[in-house]
């Protein structure tokens, strides 16, 4: 049996350092599993793992079926961190840009919290300024209508600056923050119709990206950017929605098809209250022209400002992967005790055959039984599962090993769910034993922050059903039984 790295350590024996050529070896494959890396366009049909009921497939159909009138789609995709989210906005970009000019903007980076709806709605109007830079117009008589499209760039900018200086604070110069924003707004190529100006595939403008995107953050909270916005303010904010209405037109006119926001990163603020505040005037949001798709946390499904009624924003809901289900008793009833659902575990399974054959990984680098593994204790959380898969991975690189086996695997466990358990308190536990047992949610504030930091996983198997993350399923068990 191999010796385990706390062994080792025990031992007093040191471990030898991998070579170069080891670090080489390893380098791109850990790569491939990277938790935080981004599918790009060119990759999504090979890299995006299908599962049932998928949410950009039904945003496509919608914003098909609303040709005429799409601005009326406004929707927030709602989820667990690390779900996929981010993955299904890019799918829905590459299957919709044909007929989309479609501006994708990370909101996680251009805002720092305390940035309110106001905020949201200057820094979408700033990346559709950005995409009316790039975007080359179709024909000359269209440039010549709008007098060339650094002219619209600059049409757009002023009458923004204009409506934002009603309210009289230190407001940022629009020209400033269009500067700054490339780094955090990414443009789709279509395959017919105008093209981009600039590359032949998704577009991301590197260079000084911490620093411009630090320096737009700060710009998007001051002033009336920042906090709550007075009840007497709302008519000035209201021009600035127009400003940026305007925009989004000439956008129009220059790509050839109405432009499709895309909004994500809400649910990587701080805490549930400064998504509350992005979202406090949702109405701006709602009256802008053009369709709108934002990522939020789960949590956003108990506001009743989201439910289906027309003209709301509207929630679409992507769960965790339902890797655990209800087990069901001899005479059918329902339980709370939980068994794995292989079509759950299945569909982490492909996410991995699709990494190992996009980055050409070994067969032997990991076998059924371990990616079967990280599977049943990610709790459905995708970014999870490759963590653990890539934590697994640099373990046996330490142990200048070319295979991950089960040691590796369990000291990547062991790591997240020792994170995990740090930052329980006995009112968690408490919570958590009380999921654990009911299946259900506490109505509490405590109850909806453990959810949105992912103690907490929301499954669908026909109905909603919650549990506590399996890595810590044992240790609140434990808990209960001590209490």
């Amino acid at each position: 049996m191999a010796t385990t790295n706390d062994e080792l350590w025990h031992t007093g024996e040191e471990m030898a350092r991998p070579s170069k050529e080891l670090f080489d070896w390893w380098r791109p494959k850990l790569k491939a599993l990277d938790p935080w890396r981004e599918v790009q366009d060119d990759e999504i049909q090979q890299l995006y793992a299908e599962r049932e009921g998928a949410v950009y497939s039904d945003l496509a159909a919608e914003l098909g079926l609303a040709a005429e009138r799409p601005a009326d789609v406004k929707v927030i995709l709602c989820g667990a961190r690390g779900s996929g989210k981010t993955t299904e906005l890019a799918r829905l970009a590459h299957d919709v840009k044909q007929d989309f000019c479609v501006v994708q903007t990370d909101l996680a980076t251009g805002l720092q919290d305390g940035a309110n709806t106001l905020a949201v709605v200057t820094l979408l109007g700033v990346a559709a300024l950005h995409a009316t830079k790039v975007w080359s117009a179709p024909d000359t008589a269209l440039v010549k209508l709008l007098e060339e499209p650094d002219n619209a760039v600059k049409r757009g900018a002023t009458v923004l600056d204009k409506a934002l200086g009603r309210f009289r604070d230190a407001v940022p110069s629009v020209t400033k923050l269009l500067e700054s924003i490339s780094s955090i707004v990414t443009l789709f190529d279509p395959t017919t119709g105008a093209g981009l100006a600039t590359a032949a595939h998704g577009v991301a403008t590197a260079g000084s990206a911490v620093s411009t995107a630090s320096r737009l953050r700060l710009d998007l909270t001051r002033g009336p950017l920042e906090g709550r916005l007075p009840p007497d303010q709302h008519e000035d904010a209201q021009a600035v929605v127009e400003a940026v209405n305007g925009i989004l037109h000439e956008l129009e006119l220059l790509a050839g098809r109405p432009p499709l926001l895309l909004a994500d990163g809400l649910d990587k603020r701080l805490k549930l209250d400064e998504v509350a505040l992005a979202l406090d005037d949702e109405r701006l949001l709602r009256d802008l022209q053009a369709p709108l798709v934002l990522t939020g946390p789960v949590n956003l499904r108990h506001d009743p400002r989201f439910r289906a009624v027309p003209g709301n924003l509207r929630l679409a809901l992507l769960y965790n992967v339902p890797i655990m289900r209800r087990a069901k008793s001899p005479k059918g009833a329902g339980s709370n005790d939980a068994q794995v659902s292989p079509e759950g575990v299945e569909v982490l399974h492909d996410l991995y055959r699709r990494r190992q054959a996009g980055a050409d990984l070994p067969e032997e680098l990991f076998g059924d039984d371990l990616i079967e593994l990280a599977a049943n204790n990610c709790a459905g959380i995708m970014r999870d599962f490759l963590w653990l898969l890539h934590e697994a991975g640099k373990t046996a690189l330490i142990r200048s090993a070319r295979r991950v086996e089960q040691q590796d695997l369990h000291a990547a466990m062991k790591k997240r769910r020792l994170e995990l358990e740090g930052y329980l308190d006995e009112d968690a536990l408490t919570i958590l034993k009380r999921v654990l047992d009911k299946g259900t949610l506490p109505g509490s504030p405590e109850a909806d922050t453990l959810l949105f930091e992912n103690f907490i996983a929301c499954y669908h198997n026909g109905d909603i059903w919650f549990r506590p993350h399996e890595l810590i399923v044992e240790f609140v068990r434990h808990k209960r039984s001590d209490g």
